[in-house]
């Protein structure tokens, strides 16, 4: 748990970790609670709003759609890091909802399948439209990755608990 390294300052920096208002518990509790509320909302809004917008405007969407999943994912990165770095380590926990999981992944299997559409109809002639198919498929080889290796770090977390 060392709070010295530059990821930990510049976290408690962006937190405001050093205000008065942490001093006090339950204000505390509550904030975290809110956050953690917050965070949730903004996980799955941001990647219905990708998925709606590839499946909706297609393929001129693909590279917006694919911002706001990485900057959702890097939002999701750097929390479960911070609380690595404090010894808590999020995904090992044995009451990690299936509930919660397996909806998300299903969305993220939508998505992953409006990407694929959205760069289906781009002709592929060298030009703008083969970059964008090109970007499209390796999105989808990318995310499919994830999801796999999330399922197999889920069911390996399971029988271990």
């Amino acid at each position: 748990m060392n709070r010295d390294s530059t990821f930990m300052r510049t976290a408690a920096r962006i937190g405001d970790l050093g205000s008065p208002f942490y001093d006090e518990e339950r204000q505390r509790d509550v904030w975290n609670e809110a956050s953690a509320v917050g965070f949730q909302l903004q996980l799955w809004l941001g990647l219905v709003a990708a998925t709606v917008a590839v499946w909706w405007a297609g393929g001129a969407a693909v590279p917006y759609a694919l911002a706001l999943v990485g900057i959702t994912t890097l939002a999701s990165i750097v929390t479960v890091t911070y609380a690595s770095r404090l010894g808590v380590e999020v995904d090992d926990q044995p009451h990690l909802s299936m509930a919660r999981v397996v909806p998300y992944m299903a969305l993220l299997v939508v998505f992953v399948l409006g990407l694929v559409r959205a760069g289906a109809p781009y002709e592929r002639d060298g030009g703008w439209g083969s970059m964008r198919y090109g970007f499209a498929q390796g999105a989808v080889i990318g995310l499919a990755g994830v999801a796999i290796w999330l399922a197999v770090r889920l069911v390996r977390e399971r029988r271990r608990a």
